[in-house]
């Protein structure tokens, strides 16, 4: 009897094991898709626990508690034609929030929406909330695993596999090199690595924080959402996607005529025409410069490191040379894209001294003994001057430009665009005339050459 028991239990675990196998087998052989962020918290926790603290996971999601939405309803507001019980849905929680309800089936805004550093409500698609569909206008960029052709997606808010692809395959391998019972046929250190995104590429994060719309894909007419579709985190985006741009702005709605952004999600386009964005070609195109200056053993340590992101971030044993490095400076090199440095983007003058400390020090030629900046170092950080804020949420200037580029007073002078010197709060009680003086006596000239240079 108790043999036959035995033999029972064993036949029941081998059927069980059978049908896990048989299981994970049917995953491989599926085409890759979405697991969600849940999934990856089992073993990626301590990046799963600093991603919810960013605002990634908050771009949009339900409302599951009352504190969700942080709109003031305590006192009627005339911008406020609907109630709080018609909210089904968030978006954003820093500068603003926009709230949404179904209609049909479909994801709509409420026409006002709350600007939660100002505390104050302002209209919002009052007259055109029906030509604002969510899965046309915004859902690619702020769910993750969206499908165009049906609208649906796996998660709310911008979670792992918006940067790192469908995850499917990486949790079957991890499931596959922690059984046992794999390791029977598959072993563990033959299993592919490559399963899923990881890469420091600038599309990754340039295909939700560019503007434009989507080009022609499949059955999928150009021109139908306002985000890329059925593309791959690092894959070169802009090949199939319409940029607005500077040159096709007739209005300046989204440019400043000094060739920088003034609205939101064009952080990438900034970038995209800076000088880190050409950091590692300008090396390439550059080379035999690059070898009068740096001796040939520090080419790779000091030239590299500060000119490719994928050579400063690649663990050792596997740094790119010269030849096969692929990008300069791109986001992740400042931003750790999980949080887990938990950093303010106003704290970052560290990550800049990096690569530019000697600019910290002094400036070169005629101006050799004026220090860099006369600011005191202590009150302003590299961003302050080389990213202002010119880019309007949440009812006023409050994000930095990605163009890292000093905007003059003089700027201001000849459109209304925040310059350097006050749109930090340092100098915001001068007058314009006051800070175009005073740049011009501590950078003699060079107002005139930044002016010129942001018209080519």
């Amino acid at each position: 009897m108790r043999k036959k028991l035995l033999l029972g239990i064993a036949l029941i675990c081998m059927c069980v094991l059978s049908v896990l196998a048989t299981f994970q087998h049917y995953q491989f052989t599926r085409d890759p898709h979405y697991v969600t962020s849940a999934k990856c918290a089992s073993c990626h926790t301590l990046q799963h626990a600093a991603w919810q603290q960013t605002l990634h996971p908050k771009m949009f999601h339900p409302v599951q508690q009352d504190s969700d939405i942080l709109g003031g309803f305590s006192k009627p507001d005339p911008s406020v034609t609907f109630k709080k019980s018609d909210i089904q849905f968030v978006v954003g929680n820093k500068w603003e929030q926009v709230y949404v309800h179904m209609v049909d089936g479909e994801y709509y805004p409420l026409t006002a929406k709350w600007m939660v550093m100002q505390k104050k409500w302002v209209p919002f698609k009052v007259h055109d909330w029906k030509e604002t569909p969510m899965t046309k206008k915004c859902n690619g960029c702020h769910v993750t695993g969206f499908e165009p052709a049906t609208g649906k997606f796996s998660e709310f808010g911008i979670g792992c596999e918006a940067c790192h692809g469908p995850g499917s395959r990486h949790a079957g391998h991890q499931w596959q090199q922690h059984w046992d019972g794999c390791a029977l046929c598959h072993p563990t250190d033959k299993i592919k690595r490559k399963d899923i995104v990881r890469t420091v590429a600038p599309s990754v994060c340039g295909q939700c924080h560019t503007r434009g719309q989507n080009g022609a894909s499949g059955s999928i007419p150009a021109g139908s959402f306002d985000f890329p579709v059925n593309n791959a985190p690092s894959a070169d985006f802009t090949q199939h996607y319409q940029q607005k741009t500077l040159k096709n702005d007739a209005e300046k709605k989204f440019w400043w005529g000094y060739g920088i952004s003034k609205d939101r999600h064009q952080e990438y386009a900034d970038w995209n025409n800076s000088k880190h964005a050409k950091a590692l070609s300008n090396l390439q195109e550059n080379d035999a410069q690059r070898g009068a200056n740096c001796s040939k053993g520090a080419r790779d340590d000091q030239c590299m490191s500060c000119h490719s992101a994928d050579f400063h971030l690649a663990k050792a044993g596997e740094k790119p040379t010269l030849e096969s490095a692929r990008y300069g400076v791109t986001c992740v090199a400042c931003h750790e894209p999980h949080g887990l440095d938990n950093q303010a983007h106003d704290e970052l003058s560290n990550k800049c001294g990096g690569c530019h400390l000697s600019n910290f020090a002094s400036r070169a030629g005629e101006n050799a003994q004026r220090p860099h900046s006369p600011c005191p170092s202590g009150k302003v950080g590299c961003a302050d001057c080389h990213m202002p804020r010119t880019v309007k949420t949440g009812g006023f200037f409050s994000l930095r430009s990605h163009a890292f580029r000093i905007v003059p007073p003089q700027a201001s002078q000849q459109e209304e665009i925040p310059n350097s010197c006050q749109n930090g709060g340092c100098h915001k009680d001068k007058p314009l005339v006051w800070a175009i003086r005073e740049f011009d006596k501590h950078y003699p000239r060079v107002a005139e050459k930044l002016l010129k240079a942001s018209k080519n």
